[in-house]
């Protein structure tokens, strides 16, 4: 990872490649820094930006040689936008935007001015994060030459509308600290979604674990076929037929220094379909193509573990992750079999594309076994959702309004995109069966939401959220500067900011 400092001297004092100001439309020539930087090089700064037309547009940049008349090479401005369109995670985006800008014209040392628009601490934090984020990219199988990444140090410099703001009393180390941990958290989500699936199989996701688990110094479970058998875990087993990779059941549990006795216990499960053809309901081409994304929900719970000490909260959490594949050969489950559920609840299997819903039932009552107070799947569950919805935005379902609120609350305060969908009981009856306890799918209508109340009927009365994924676990067309194409990592920045909050 790359260098970072926060200097409070003025930047136009600071020896670097590039002098980068991330400014707002229309807004910066009432930049104090910006007039200090014009007066330093005789007025010619706005008279080149007007000249070029910059007004501080998103998708606007200009770069211009100081001939020696300033410590920096280079002074820079890209565009932000209107200050009136300004979402919770701007600085993350902005800074990501600012460092491509930077990498693009090969600058190692910048000094990047952002607006203070948050806490010094919190817009220090995310300015990190939306850096390296945004230099993330997935190309370990490319045999092509590619550019390497020359930026290595990152100098911020906060300014509101009385010039340079220091980093107040916020303690930088610890700041770098988070924000590291949690860009190598989502570096590491990322990966694992954009891995190819004949690499990414249930071992391998398991054995991930395993070492996310040593590094954190978490306890770490890794059920095996036998141990699943021993369990009863018939939902798993059902949809791991079908596949030679065997499944697998990982159990990460995060305690808090001292005594934990009465703190409140926290389950995130996290479906691990490593790759599903959709078994006989076989996926269709288009609908196929990407399904290596389908355990980008285990990628997130196991992800958040990853940056667990970032904020070490004061509850202990519990990440539980089935994993398998969903095939097709002579021995994989079919339409109109009869399961138990690990509660004992019988399922006919109407659908075998539904399967994501059938192993995370046998996460959640082994969620509920543990006795947690509060239960989060998390899951690319249903196109529904997506269309719903649209590819930015999760949708949340729960049996809990308050506990769905504090969860959505703290997706914006993270600036992701989060919706609260009914959970409507009306609708339960398309789950009815005529030979076993439920259906694993329901009608066409109300996709998101019936998969939703099957869920439910594995979590007793266990305050329980679901967010449903599919769209912002894998980009097909990136529209934030700090998510490229692929996988996201969506969901990480969520949890962390729910979890920091216990005990609450």
């Amino acid at each position: 990872m790359m260098e970072f400092g926060f200097p409070t001297l003025s930047p136009a004092q600071i020896n670097c490649d590039l002098l980068l100001f991330v400014v707002f439309e229309n807004e910066f020539a009432q930049s104090k820094l910006v007039a200090e930087l014009n007066a330093n090089l005789d007025g010619v700064v706005l008279n080149i930006l007007q000249d070029q037309d910059f007004r501080g547009k998103s998708d606007q940049s200009v770069i211009l040689n100081t001939y020696g008349r300033l410590p920096a090479n280079w002074v820079g401005f890209v565009g932000a936008g209107k200050r009136t369109d300004v979402t919770p995670g701007f600085t993350r985006s902005v800074a990501a935007r600012a460092a491509k800008f930077a990498d693009k014209n090969r600058a190692r040392h910048v000094v990047c001015v952002l607006p203070k628009l948050t806490s010094s601490e919190s817009a220090l934090r995310m300015a990190i994060e939306g850096t390296e984020l945004g230099l993330y990219r997935f190309d370990k199988y490319r045999t092509d030459p590619q550019p390497t990444i020359v930026l290595s140090k990152v100098d911020f410099v906060l300014e509101d509308n009385n010039g340079v703001v220091g980093a107040d009393s916020a303690p930088v180390e610890d700041i770098q600290q988070r924000a590291k941990l949690t860009v190598s958290a989502i570096r590491l989500a990322r990966d694992m979604v954009n891995e190819t699936p004949h690499v990414m199989v249930p071992t391998r996701l398991a054995a991930i674990a395993e070492q996310v688990a040593a590094d954190q110094k978490l306890d770490c479970t890794v059920y095996g076929m036998d141990d699943i058998r021993r369990m009863n875990m018939q939902l798993l087993l059902a949809v791991n037929a079908g596949s030679d990779e065997e499944a697998r059941f990982v159990h990460m549990v995060y305690k808090p220094d001292g005594d934990t006795t009465g703190l409140p216990q926290v389950a995130l499960v996290g479906k691990g379909i490593t790759f599903d053809s959709g078994g006989y309901n076989l996926k269709p081409t288009g609908a196929i193509d990407d399904m290596k994304v389908d355990m980008a929900g285990a990628a997130a719970v196991i992800g958040t573990m990853a940056a667990i000490r970032a904020i070490s909260p004061r509850c202990v959490v519990h990440a539980i992750v089935p994993t398998t594949e969903n095939l097709v050969n002579g021995r994989a489950y079919k339409l109109g079999d009869v399961y138990y559920g690990m509660n004992g609840k019988t399922v006919e299997i109407r659908n075998t594309d539904a399967e994501g819903r059938l192993i995370l039932a046998d996460g959640l009552c082994y969620a509920v076994n543990q006795g947690v107070q509060h239960i989060i799947s998390m899951a690319t569950l249903t196109g529904a959702c997506v269309i719903a919805l649209g590819p930015y935005c999760a949708g949340a379902l729960s049996n809990n309004d308050t506990m769905v609120r504090e969860i959505i609350n703290c997706a914006d305060s993270a600036g992701e995109d989060m919706w609260q969908l009914p959970l409507s009981r009306k609708l339960k009856k398309m789950l009815k069966s005529d030979v076993a306890d439920m259906k694993n799918v329901g009608e066409r209508w109300g996709g998101t939401i019936t998969a939703a109340l099957f869920l439910e009927e594995f979590v007793d009365e266990t305050p329980w959220v679901h967010i449903d994924l599919a769209g912002p676990s894998y980009i097909e067309q990136a529209v934030d500067d700090h998510i490229p194409k692929g996988g996201s990592g969506y969901g990480i920045l969520t949890m962390l900011e729910y979890l920091s909050r216990f005990p609450g």
